[in-house]
């Protein structure tokens, strides 16, 4: 070792490793090297530090890695790795490496030589990242040399490389000290505790002395030049200090973390509040009443909060007040008087007892599953050694299958039967076959195929796995029902032998949503028990708001579900409720909502000085709807300045039962009006064609003034709420009928118009002979390079001209903008005609998919609307459409309709079906004047139109001098709108009565004869269809709709009786012989079926059946299953990796479950190839209905199974069952 150490040091020279690290300088001179050499081992020839000084030393920085970067990353352009390779017969990799050497090993530096070798490299360095008022260029470049040279280092394959272990803060100050710093010590920790790249996406550089190295220990060592040198830091700096400093030296460090709990940044905030909560509560309030008096007016209220809610809070806060006045005073006050409300007597959380998991004996079956995969793993493995695969040219598989039978060779019955006694909870894990053995089963999957393998037994399965490594739920997650309680989990996995700190850690990555991706949340009333216990957890993610993870927002679902918000995580969310920060704001107010003083915790938000603060109040005052606001919301009203906040307010008192008609009078909206549009408009808005927006009277007839309909828009713009809901839809109520509709359509057709804005035929044109030839150009130089590629050959095979139309089409069709920041406009459409709105809403999904922000904003505006028509597309919308969230939003808004009005969902979708104009006798009447055009539904569900003498027309006829022109007109319009409307309604009922028929709905005899039988539409196509009073039921009786009576299958008159209910027949629940019978009836008469109801039987499956796969392996084509599949309603699935789809879908969502009829698969786009039928599985897509994933199919309504399985037979008949299907199939 002497030896070594003696050549690295280089005796009486320099070391080869000190000439090898430098001959990047080569690239200069060989002079300047020589020189470079000697300044660095022995100081002579200083003036190679002047002589760099003047050069461009670009080159020689990036060949040594940029010296004085902040990042690892290295990397060297062809020509000058070839140069500096002919010049120093070194590759820069190698140069590198020498230099990263000489700060990896003992003794190969001497202090001084670092000190040098640190004024070398900044005189080379181009650029120094960190660079720190007061510290000297050369100690921040050495720092950031040591340690970013390290992690470029740890890339070799030696397992100490990188480590600097020398490296110490320590080392750092006497190098600092070497250097003639006069203050080495507050050197090191600046230059240590700064991030020098803060603001970029790449991890710390200084990690190396953070994590370990002593760095924490030299901090303890060194209170008072840390007390001094924090300050000076920046945020990040202040970041890392506080990070580094652990819970057991807070004590030594409680004035500096107190100091920065009223820093300015939020990060370095969050950071000291965790850390000074660590303190004794009275010290706590000693350190940060002082802050009251200085700290910044934008931390003072979270500050004042957080003292507020400590033991003697209140009274060092009062004490405080009198020293201040002001904003100051004011915000201290409000603390107090918020921390007064949240002392409200809360009855104390009583956390309900839980029944630990319970293990059984699965060994014999265990063993025995074990042996036979032992077994069939040697026979497949050496099978494999003995082939001479041409497809395994690497060795790969023969590797793998040599490593697979040694390991199960090495597995014994007796490592499996010790398993099997751990699992079931009767031994502990100690021996290391039990863990193989683990591991075998985990990756054989044998432990599914134990009968009576339980959520315990794979619980204690990954707390085997889970030695030495993070735990992973991935093979948990399917055998978790979402009320299971997490302390029954953490009680097993802590006697599978993970300790506490294990335990909660593993939980924790499950509750706060790293697993969800392969299963579903845990219900919070599952989880908040095991939270009551560990507040400090739901703290510290509530902490995070700032950071964009989810978990703050999964914290809120959890303390909503607590019997009250525990009183130590009450300042947090209430400053949560009532912040600047939209994101978890509603979920915080929610929360709060069983507080007993939440009524006045959301008044005190009325008095804020923030205008977001005040109007988020207003709107949770109103939500919450106690009358006992109204006095606080009349004050705050007539204080507000600020028009969007006085809208929030206004709307507050009206749905609290406040009349508010004098604040809509006239004269006060032109006043506001005025007011108003002294402001600028957002400047989203500029392209908005006010000029354009139409004249408007109020409901007398009077005009509106139009800067009063300019600024209700400005207005919707700022309120950010497509809705309405409030004070807009209120405003747009004080407009006559026709002026609400043509406000509603102009703002709409503007709205879209900006929002769906394209290019200019000319710009078009432009951009696409800008590219045409070079792309043809391009395609011919690829077509060379790769004659064989379909791609290449179809761009090949293009000419010039069908390039510039490739292009011209793709440009025209390019979005200019976005009209999503004024979705407020929206807000207008709430006054009118809902079939108008409707009709442009479907256009717009339609035309432009994918623009998801917008599609939610006008499902929204449907929901405003609440007409018919708008109705009834809000609810399609909710039982399919291609973007999940949309679908989500559309099902939300249509149950709070539906709530809204004291209906269920079923019962809302049939109470707004569109009479397309039909009036109740099923005709629909065009008066012309002095005629009447009548129109009937034919059996085609066709509008078919009579003339006065009650002759067959095809159009409305023309029009005669007696006919009255407005008359005229209106009829024309309501003749194309009944067209399109009975269209829609007939498609739309027809999907809902088969669902109805598929998932069992029933109606009560009086919701059935005035909504179905009763409605001029709906009743003709319940004509065509087989029903049944009192269904399940022993006087069960099938039926149709006849000439004005009921009848069955013998032409007897049915009478429903009173609160009964009526269901949709079925073969299934009919029977084979009352089926025969009504199939011969409808014969007879001649009812062309709306859809077949007659046919279908229910499959056999076994017990605890999740699929149907009687038909795997019926062999086809990709496109005759789609063919099929789609013809009966199914979509394809979502598609996996590289555009891969497996299944064909057809969601029923009123029950919460879809059927996929699964096959071998196809990408996207498609390509006809061989392709087979696999299986028939229901999953459940709503988990308010139960468990996500496959249901089990007896579970499963029985007229959806029957139904589903009919679906999976025709499909699979579009070809047969081959023996080789697998291998003739992508499977």
């Amino acid at each position: 070792m002497a030896n070594i150490l003696g050549r690295l040091v280089g005796g009486k020279g320099p070391s080869r490793e000190l000439r090898d690290a430098l001959k990047a300088l080569l690239l200069e001179s060989q002079e300047l090297f020589d020189q470079a050499v000697g300044y660095v081992h022995d100081g002579s020839t200083p003036e190679v530090l002047m002589a760099l000084d003047g050069r461009d030393t670009s080159a020689v920085n990036t060949v040594m890695g940029a010296p004085g970067s902040a990042t690892s990353y290295r990397w060297v352009d062809q020509a000058l790795a070839g140069r500096t390779r002919e010049v120093t017969e070194c590759t820069p990799d190698r140069i590198s490496a020498a230099r990263s050497n000489l700060y990896e090993v003992d003794g190969s530096l001497t202090i001084e030589q670092e000190v040098r070798l640190a004024r070398l490299l900044t005189a080379i360095a181009t650029d120094v990242e960190g660079a720190r008022e007061g510290v000297p260029a050369w100690l921040t470049v050495l720092v950031n040399d040591v340690a970013t040279s390290a992690a470029a280092h740890q890339r070799c394959k030696h397992p100490s490389a990188g480590r600097r272990e020398r490296w110490t803060a320590e080392h750092v100050e006497r190098v600092a000290r070497e250097g003639g710093l006069a203050d080495p010590v507050t050197m090191t920790l600046r230059v240590l505790l700064e991030d020098p790249a803060p603001s970029t996406w790449r991890d710390n550089p200084l990690a190396l002395f953070h994590q370990g190295h002593g760095l924490e220990t030299y901090l303890v060592d060194h209170p008072a030049e840390v007390a001094a040198a924090v300050p000076k830091l920046s945020a990040s700096g202040r970041t890392v200090f506080l990070t580094i400093v652990s819970e057991r030296h807070v004590p030594t460090f409680v004035d500096v973390v107190a100091s920065l709990v009223a820093d300015p940044a939020k990060g370095v905030r969050k950071e000291a509040g965790l850390l000074i909560a660590k303190a004794d509560e009275k010290q706590q309030v000693e350190l940060l009443a002082p802050l009251l008096i200085t700290a910044p007016s934008a931390v003072l209220g979270d500050l004042a909060d957080r003292v507020a809610a400590l033991p003697g809070g209140a009274p060092a806060i009062e004490e405080r007040l009198a020293q201040v006045k002001g904003a100051r005073a004011a915000a201290l006050t409000k603390a107090l008087d918020r921390a007064k409300v949240l002392e409200a007597p809360v009855a104390a959380i009583e956390v309900p007892p839980f029944e630990e998991l319970a293990g059984t004996d699965l060994t014999d079956d265990l063993v025995r599953l074990a042996e036979a995969a032992v077994t069939e793993t040697i026979a497949r493995t050496e099978k494999v050694l003995a082939q001479n695969d041409q497809y395994d040219p690497h060795g790969w598989r023969r590797e793998a299958a040599k490593r697979q039978r040694k390991e199960a060779a090495g597995l014994t019955p007796r490592d499996f039967r010790r398993l099997g006694e751990v699992l079931g909870g009767t031994e502990d894990a100690g021996d290391p076959g039990v863990r193989r053995a683990a591991m075998f089963v985990t990756g054989n999957h044998l432990l599914s195929n134990v009968p009576g393998a339980t959520l315990f037994h794979w619980l204690r399965l990954a707390a085997l796995m889970h030695k030495g490594r993070s735990f992973s739920w991935y093979h948990v997650v399917p055998h978790l029902t979402p009320e299971v309680d997490v302390r029954a989990i953490a009680a097993a996995l802590h006697g599978a032998g993970l300790s506490p700190t294990e335990v909660d850690e593993a939980v924790d990555a499950f509750v706060f949503s790293r697993w969800h991706w392969i299963g579903e949340p845990l219900e919070p009333a599952a989880v908040w028990p095991y939270y009551a216990e560990r507040l400090e957890v739901l703290d510290r993610h509530l902490a995070g708001v700032d950071t964009g993870s989810p978990a703050p927002a999964r914290a809120l679902e959890i303390l909503a579900a607590f019997p009250t918000v525990p009183v130590e995580l009450l300042p947090r969310v209430t400053s949560l409720a009532l912040g600047e920060g939209k994101t978890f704001r509603h979920a915080a107010q929610v929360t709060l909502e069983a507080h007993p003083g939440v009524r006045l915790l959301a008044e005190q938000g009325l008095t804020d000085s923030k205008t977001e603060v005040r109007t988020t109040a207003a709107v949770w005052v109103r939500r919450l709807g106690d009358p006992d606001s109204l006095p606080a919301l009349r004050t705050a009203l007539a204080k507000e300045k600020r028009e969007v906040a006085r809208a929030a307010l206004l709307s507050a008192l009206e749905a609290l039962g406040e009349d508010i008609s004098e604040h809509l009078s006239p004269e006060r909206l032109l006043a506001e009006s005025a007011r108003g549009l002294k402001a600028k408009p957002p400047a989203s808005m500029s392209w908005f064609p006010y000029s354009g927006l139409p004249q408007v009277s109020w409901a007398d007839g009077t005009p509106v003034p139009p800067e009063v309909v300019r600024w209700w828009a400005v207005l919707a713009v700022k309120l950010k709420a497509p809705s309405g809901a409030g004070l807009i839809e209120r405003y747009v109520s004080l407009l006559d009928e026709p002026s609400r509709a043509s406000l509603g359509s102009f703002a709409l057709s503007a709205w879209i118009a900006q929002d769906t804005l394209n290019p200019t035929q000319e710009e078009s044109r432009v951009y696409a002979e800008e590219r045409a030839q070079r792309s043809y150009d391009s395609a011919q130089k690829g077509i060379k390079q790769h004659p064989t590629n379909q791609w290449a050959q179809e761009q090949a095979a293009m000419s010039v001209e069908d390039h510039y139309r490739a292009y011209y089409r793709r440009h025209q069709a390019t979005y200019l903008g976005s009209a999503t920041a004024d979705k407020g406009l929206l807000a207008l459409t709430v006054g009118m005609p809902g079939g108008e709105l409707a009709t442009a809403v479907q256009r717009y999904l339609k035309t432009h998919i994918g623009r998801r922000s917008q599609a939610e904003s006008l499902v929204r505006a449907l929901a405003a609307n609440g007409e018919q028509a708008a109705v009834q597309l809000l609810l399609a919308i909710s039982r399919r459409f291609k973007q999940a969230s949309v679908q989500e939003v559309a099902r939300d808004l249509a149950e709070q309709l539906a709530e809204d009005r004291g209906w269920t969902a079923d019962q809302l979708a049939d109470r707004t079906i569109q009479t397309a104009g039909f009036d109740d006798d099923g005709v629909l009447r065009l008066d012309l004047g002095n005629r009447v055009i009548t129109g009937r539904i034919t059996e085609k569900f066709t509008l078919e139109l009579s003339n006065a003498e009650g002759k067959v027309i095809k159009a409305l006829p023309a029009t005669r001098a007696d006919d009255d022109p407005e008359l005229y007109k209106a009829a024309k319009a309501q003749l194309s709108a009944s067209r399109k409307e009975l269209k829609a309604v007939v498609a739309l009922q027809t999907a809902r009565l088969y669902e109805a028929m598929c998932t069992g709905r029933t109606w009560t005899s009086e919701e059935f004869t005035e909504y179905v039988a009763g409605h001029p539409v709906m009743s003709r196509l319940a004509a065509r269809l087989l029903w049944v009073s009192d269904p399940g039921t022993p006087t069960q009786r099938a039926f149709r709709p006849g000439d004005g009576a009921l009848i069955d299958a013998d032409d007897e008159d049915v009478e429903l009786s009173a609160g009964g209910q009526v269901g949709l027949a079925h073969a299934v629940t009919l029977g084979a012989e009352a089926s025969a019978t009504w199939r011969e009836h409808l014969a007879d008469y001649q009812v062309a079926p709306l859809f077949d109801q007659l046919d279908g039987v229910l499959p056999t499956i076994a017990a605890g059946a999740t699929s149907i796969d009687d038909h795997k392996g019926w062999l086809t084509d990709s496109f005759s299953i789609r063919g099929r599949a789609t013809k009966l309603g199914y979509v394809r699935s979502a598609a996996e990796d590289a555009g891969w789809f497996t299944a064909y879908c057809k969601p029923y969502p009123s029950v919460g479950l879809r059927v996929d009829l699964e096959f071998t698969g196809a990408y996207l786009p498609e390509e006809n190839i061989a392709a087979a039928m696999t299986e028939l599985v229901v999953v459940r897509t709503d988990r308010k209905l139960g468990k996500l994933g496959k249901v089990p199919l007896s579970e499963v309504p029985t007229v959806l199974l029957a139904e589903a399985y009919r679906d999976y037979v025709h499909v699979a008949e579009a070809g047969s069952f081959d023996a080789d299907w697998a291998k003739k199939s992508s499977y």
